[in-house]
């Protein structure tokens, strides 16, 4: 694939897969898109789980059940209208949707991705291949092998800033409206994620406590100010909280 690629392993159990992954320059392998483009030369053994890890869909309690294999090209033709926006804006390329799997998707933890945002702000659960018991995407450390992803019934609003449609974003904020809860992520050109949760009705110390944040992550480059990125999200948030 790469001129540092030594092996590629098949496992028989994701057990195996896990303590494999544990040396030096092993990296998981399912859809792979990533791992092609970026080519990391430390990068020596692939661990192949394609043949491991399911690639249905379906729905239970109202909730969207997706196995970590699906394809984002898979996902389209399955769920609602927001999140078949987010997705392709996340990977305009039809070649691409159809190789990179959503459990690659969240394990690569890019940033910049409006299907990332998307899923925090909406509450997604994870099941990893060690347990059967769900994790919040927030709480999970990049540790383990993801299996499945539930995706609660959502009521997201997704709002990017980029330079043209096609080009990756570099303010996303994600808005989920419950009914006893508001969720917000923030993501793009940024640090860290930055997830924040209140009342419908946040006090004002709250929420300049969160753009604080929201401030510190960004930086001050050729897109604009840190400063001026902070007051990008309070307005887009305005708008959402506004469109309630």
């Amino acid at each position: 694939m790469w001129s540092s690629i030594e092996q590629i392993i098949k496992p028989d159990t994701l057990s195996e897969a896990s303590v494999l992954l544990n040396e030096s320059g092993s990296v998981i392998f399912a859809g792979g898109s990533y791992l092609v483009s970026q080519k990391d030369d430390e990068v020596h053994t692939l661990i192949d789980i394609n043949h491991l890890i399911d690639d249905k869909i379906g729905t239970s309690g109202g909730d969207l059940q997706i196995d970590a294999g699906c394809t984002l090209q898979q996902i389209l033709s399955f769920c609602k209208e927001d999140l078949s926006q987010v997705i392709l804006a996340s990977c305009p390329s039809k070649n691409i949707r159809n190789q990179r799997t959503i459990g690659g998707e969240i394990a690569r933890s890019r940033l910049d991705s409006d299907l990332l945002v998307f899923l925090f702000a909406a509450g997604t659960k994870l099941i990893l291949s060690h347990s059967e018991t769900p994790i919040e995407l927030l709480a999970w450390d990049g540790k383990g092998i993801i299996i499945k992803i539930i995706l609660p019934n959502h009521n997201v609003k997704l709002e990017r800033v980029a330079l043209l449609d096609s080009a990756p974003a570099y303010i996303i904020v994600g808005y989920n409206d419950m009914p006893d809860v508001i969720s917000v992520c923030v993501g793009g050109k940024i640090a860290n994620i930055i997830f924040y949760q209140s009342k419908p009705e946040p006090q004002e110390d709250e929420v300049r406590k969160f753009l604080d944040e929201v401030e510190v992550a960004f930086s001050d480059d050729h897109l604009g100010s840190s400063a001026y990125k902070r007051h990008v999200v309070g307005t887009l948030l305005q708008e959402m909280a506004g469109a309630r």
